[in-house]
């Protein structure tokens, strides 16, 4: 696959370094131009370039967004039609780890905000629920068991190719829901948050299922 990821932090970075060892191609892509991101195309390798937003969209067979919370809406602003593109939203309502972080946005889930900022795309959540060190050593070639990333999403074609993308670097994917309940039981305040490390596909949708036993 052709990535383009949207920022190019410690999230953007980890998910360079897995889809990269994959074989895929990556376009990174960051508020401060692809001239900052020569470092990092140079030690991801070959199959790593840098573009401007709009670059790194035009072409990806999907688009990962990686930006601080914060600063999404800026970053994805650029970019005039999202009409079809499959975006990827690893984002959560934080500015920092632990609960004084935690960014008040009301009843509102966090996805469906990002949804707004990219009318248009076929959005996923996915990535977000555990920490980036757990998850590079969870995934890539030394991927074990404990390798179930959970997604959302309302296309199923959508979910699919994600699907395949977390497959490609160890993982498997398990499917939340649509994006409004996916996307809560995922998000900050959702009951499949707060787990520390990767755990396994049978953990990952027994917690899914007494989850939805909860709010049924």
């Amino acid at each position: 696959m052709r990535i383009g990821i949207i920022g190019a932090g410690r999230m953007g970075q980890a998910l360079t370094g897995l889809f990269v060892e994959a074989g895929h191609d990556v376009v990174l892509a960051n508020s401060r131009g692809p001239e900052s991101l020569a470092e990092l195309t140079a030690r991801f390798g070959e199959h790593t370039s840098a573009s401007d937003v709009p670059g790194a969209v035009a072409g990806s067979d999907l688009v990962i967004l990686a930006t601080p919370w914060g600063r999404t809406a800026e970053a994805v602003s650029v970019v005039g039609d999202w009409s079809g593109v499959v975006v990827v939203d690893t984002t959560n309502n934080r500015s920092k780890p632990g609960p004084d972080g935690l960014i008040d946005i009301g009843d509102r889930i966090s996805s469906e905000v990002v949804a707004e900022l990219v009318r248009g795309a076929w959005l996923v959540k996915a990535f977000n629920t555990t920490p980036i060190p757990f998850l590079v050593k969870g995934l890539g070639p030394s991927a074990g068991e404990d390798n179930a990333v959970y997604v959302a999403g309302d296309d199923a074609a959508a979910k699919a190719l994600v699907g395949d993308l977390v497959a490609s670097i160890g993982g498997e994917a398990v499917d939340t829901g649509d994006l409004r309940t996916g996307g809560w039981l995922q998000g900050m305040s959702g009951p499949l948050a707060g787990t520390i490390e990767m755990i396994t596909p049978a953990d990952a949708r027994a917690r899914l299922e007494k989850a939805l036993e909860q709010v049924r």
